[in-house]
C-alpha cells in the first residue's frame, strides 16, 4: 500500500509546471515611441502519452527567450498560444508567446 502511495506521489509530482508571471512592472509607465514585434516558443513531447520530455517548463523558456530577444525594452501586449500534435509514439505540446517590445529608455 505504502509502494503505490509513493508511486502515485511520484506520477503526480512529474505533472506540475512552473508558474510564470507575465507581467512583473506594475506601477510603471509603459514607454512611448516605436514598438518591435517578438516572438519566442518552446515545445515538449509526451513519449507514449505517459513519459514527459520538456512538456511542463515550456511556458517559462520561451517567456525566457521573449525577455532575451526584447533586450531589457519594456514588453508588453503578450498573446499565449498553445498548439499539439500526434505522433505515432507520442503527442507533441508547444507553447508560443508573441508581444510588443517598447525601447526602455528614449
Amino acid at each position: 500500500m505504502t509502494t503505490m502511495v509513493c508511486a502515485l506521489a511520484l506520477l503526480a509530482s512529474g505533472c506540475s509546471g512552473v508558474p510564470v508571471d507575465l507581467g512583473d512592472r506594475t506601477g510603471v509607465a509603459v514607454p512611448s515611441g516605436p514598438s518591435r514585434d517578438i516572438k519566442a516558443g518552446a515545445c515538449g513531447f509526451q513519449l507514449l502519452l505517459f513519459i514527459p520530455i520538456s512538456v511542463n517548463g515550456r511556458l517559462q523558456r520561451a517567456y525566457a527567450d521573449l525577455q532575451e530577444q526584447a533586450h531589457g525594452d519594456y514588453i508588453t501586449d503578450v498573446r499565449v498560444q498553445e498548439r499539439w500534435t500526434y505522433g505515432f509514439v507520442g503527442t507533441g505540446y508547444c507553447t508560443e508567446l508573441t508581444a510588443r517590445a517598447i525601447a526602455a529608455h528614449s
